[in-house]
Formats: C-alpha cells, sequence, structure tokens
C-alpha cells in the first residue's frame, strides 16, 4: 500500500516540476512580447556626414598633395533599441579616413566610431566605404609681385612708381595648378589720393593673362605684401608728332596714331606753368608707301629745365598711315539731300534729279565712303521764290577730299498762293 502511495506522489511531484518549467518559459516569452512592443529594435539613417580627413601629414611627408575624389561626405544607418535609436546624431559618431592607411590605389577606408552607446548600437555602412583620393607631386616656385592700381588720383596728380616687399614670392601646390601660376598681383584703390600710399595687401595668384588662380591647395610664403604706391603731383602734356619729307609719287599720309597722346610731367609750379606740350622727334616719310611703327622712348627725348617724367610707362608707339592716293566717283540723288532754313516753308523743286560727285584721297578710306556719311544739304537762308543755284554742303572726312564744290539747281515756291498764281 505505501508503494502506490509513494508512486502516485512521485508521479505527482514529476508533473509539477514540468509544468513550473512551462510557466518559467511562457512567462519569460510574454516579457520579452511586452518589452520589445514598449521598446522595439528600430534602425535610423544619417545622411550627407562629412568624413573627417586625420593624419594627412602621411602624404605631406613623401613632397606630395591629395584631393579628394568621392567620400568626402558619406550616409549611414544604425540599429537597435528605439529608446537608444531616438537619441543619437550625427555628432555622437566619429567619421574619419586616416590616410595613413591608403592603399596602393589610393583608396583610404572610412571608419565610424561611436562616442555612446556602442554596445547597444549597430552600425550599418552605405554605399560609401572609403575615401578615394588624387594624388600629386608637390611644386615650388618663385614668382614676381606685380603692384596694380585701380581709382584715379586727385586732380594734379598721378601714380609715380609702385614697389611691394618683397618683389618675389614663393608659392608651393600641385604642379597642375603651380606650373599655371605666371605672377603675383597686388591691387591698391588710389581713388582721390594725392599722398604716397603704404599698405599690406593679400597676394592673388594669377596665370599668364591675369586671371585669378585660386585653390586651398597651394600655399604663399607671404600672406600680405607690403606695397607702396608714389602719388607724384603733376601736369598732363599733350604730344606732338611730326613728319618731315613726302611719300612717294601717288601715295599720302593718311592719319597719324600715337598712344599714348599724352605724359605726365612733375617739377616746381611755375616750371609747369610754362610748358603746354611735348614735340617728339620727326618722323621722316621720304618716299615711303607703306604704313610706318615707330616707337619712341620718352626717356631719350630732351626735357626742359627742372621738368622731369613723372611716370614710368616711357614708350610711345607711333603709327602713320601711309596710302595709295585713288578717285572714286559716287550718284547722289537729290532727295537725299536735306533743306535747312526754309524758314517761309518754300516748296522746294530741283531742275536735276541726280548730281554727280568726285573724291579723292586714300583708297582705303574712299572704299567705305557713303552718302549717309556725306549728310548733304542745302542752305536757303535769305532767298526768296524762284530759282536759284545753291552749293551742296557735305560732311568732311578724314583723308577723302571732294573735287570742286557741287551746286544744285532749285526753284523755290510759295506753297501758299493758289493756283492762279494769287
Amino acid at each position: 500500500m505505501r508503494e502506490r502511495i509513494s508512486e502516485a506522489a512521485g508521479r505527482l511531484l514529476s508533473g509539477n516540476m514540468s509544468l513550473r518549467i512551462l510557466s518559467v518559459i511562457l512567462a519569460i516569452g510574454m516579457w520579452s512580447v511586452v518589452i520589445n512592443t514598449e521598446d522595439p529594435v528600430q534602425t535610423q539613417t544619417f545622411s550627407n556626414v562629412e568624413v573627417e580627413v586625420i593624419n594627412s601629414n602621411a602624404i605631406d611627408n613623401l613632397n606630395q598633395s591629395y584631393e579628394i575624389k568621392s567620400g568626402d561626405r558619406i550616409s549611414f544607418s544604425i540599429r537597435g533599441k528605439k529608446s537608444i535609436v531616438d537619441k543619437m546624431k550625427k555628432t555622437d559618431f566619429e567619421v574619419t579616413a586616416d590616410l595613413s592607411e591608403m592603399s596602393s590605389v589610393n583608396a583610404v577606408p572610412i571608419k565610424i566610431t561611436a562616442k555612446k552607446y556602442a554596445d547597444n548600437i549597430e552600425i550599418i555602412f552605405g554605399n560609401d566605404k572609403t575615401m578615394t583620393l588624387e594624388i600629386e607631386d608637390m611644386q615650388q616656385i618663385q614668382v614676381p609681385v606685380i603692384a596694380e592700381t585701380v581709382g584715379e588720383p586727385m586732380d594734379g596728380y598721378t601714380v609715380g612708381s609702385k614697389t611691394t616687399n618683397p618683389n618675389l614670392i614663393s608659392i608651393k601646390g600641385p604642379v597642375s595648378i603651380v606650373k599655371n601660376i605666371k605672377q603675383v598681383k597686388v591691387t591698391v584703390n588710389i581713388s582721390n589720393a594725392k599722398e604716397d600710399i603704404e599698405t599690406n595687401v593679400t597676394p592673388v595668384c594669377c596665370d599668364s593673362d591675369g586671371n585669378k588662380i585660386e585653390s586651398d591647395r597651394i600655399t604663399l610664403d607671404s600672406d600680405k605684401i607690403k606695397t607702396t604706391i608714389k602719388i607724384w603731383k603733376t601736369k598732363r602734356i599733350d604730344l606732338n608728332v611730326e613728319t618731315t619729307g613726302t611719300p612717294a609719287e601717288g601715295y599720302t599720309v593718311g592719319t597719324i596714331d600715337y598712344e599714348p597722346k599724352y605724359v605726365y610731367v612733375t617739377g616746381e609750379d611755375t616750371d609747369l606753368k610754362e610748358m603746354s606740350k611735348l614735340d617728339l622727334p620727326s618722323i621722316d616719310i621720304s618716299g615711303k608707301k607703306s604704313t610706318i611703327e615707330k616707337t619712341i622712348d620718352l626717356t631719350k627725348i630732351s626735357l626742359p629745365d627742372h621738368i622731369s617724367l613723372a611716370q614710368t610707362d616711357t614708350d610711345i608707339m607711333v603709327k602713320i598711315n601711309i596710302d595709295r592716293m585713288s578717285e572714286r566717283n559716287l550718284t547722289l540723288s537729290t532727295d537725299d539731300i536735306s533743306i535747312v532754313n526754309n524758314d517761309q516753308n518754300y516748296t522746294v523743286e530741283f531742275e536735276d534729279k541726280k548730281l554727280k560727285l568726285q573724291f579723292e584721297g586714300l583708297k582705303s578710306v574712299l572704299a567705305d565712303v557713303r552718302i549717309a556719311d556725306l549728310n548733304p544739304q542745302i542752305d536757303l537762308d535769305g532767298l526768296s521764290t524762284g530759282k536759284h543755284t545753291v552749293t551742296v554742303r557735305f560732311n568732311k572726312i578724314n583723308n577723302v577730299q571732294m573735287i570742286g564744290s557741287p551746286k544744285v539747281t532749285v526753284e523755290l515756291i510759295d506753297s501758299n498762293r493758289d493756283d492762279t498764281g494769287e
């Protein structure tokens, strides 16, 4: 009997233990469901995160320069409990590319490190896992510093000498950029200046055409250039160019062009007042058949006592145009003649409808002469009704001369009279 009771009790205890274990398992499952419902796992993405470059001296020590081709900004995601993920911001992560770990193909692995909750989240990379670089050798050169001015000084003054200290500057940077730098410019505003200007100016790198070259990959050994602009009290003097001799037969002198057309000189007020122009040496055109170009150096011209040049540019470029003489005929319609001073409002009738015009002058200029350029006119001032022969007036054209004095016959009719003449 006792054996039966003991056997029954054993079965009961065994059944209770299974129930207990099952209860624990169900409790754990229910707790997990509750926890995951209240604090689920979620993913958050951070976009356009800047990648910090570290250990760039690894490139500098090789006397090389780098430029980032891709991977300077990336996107990544994190996965973790909502209570943790919701607290995370971009600034909670260090996103770096260590240039000392650059591969043979110029790729640098990107590392993302959480500053907090690192054990509670999973970092998931996006498409960009590496930063790619373009590596280039560095070059150092020396280029001249050129001072320029903008604006105009006060009347009666001009720009004298322009100096910089230093007058040469060292530039270091990638070969592809440095090779295009031909000069460094500093610019000083001299508007209304009447005294010397001394200032420190930020230098600007330029190519051979004067275009600015900007790059954060180049360094200059001076970030400020001491620049001195001398302002001189001056007088502007017109230049005068004369010729001697005559061109070959059938040729003539056209225009005489020269630049600049004036120079600045300096001196005492009394001396400056006595000087009104400066005659340049005469240029011989004897027997010439073509244009003459000549450079005159002002430093070789004698100036009056106590007068000196007040400018550093001393070359005068002279061009004397010599061309073959030619003739040309044009036909003028009297409809193209303007009538001036017709105060009586006469009706004007021309006897002839066309007028022959004859010109002589430079062949190159004659070819471009048009009736509209001549602006033909007749003047009725002081004339009464009846027939009159009137000289036609024309605009003058440089290097062209009209042969003769063309005239037209006109009849002036009183527009107020009736058909019976009364």
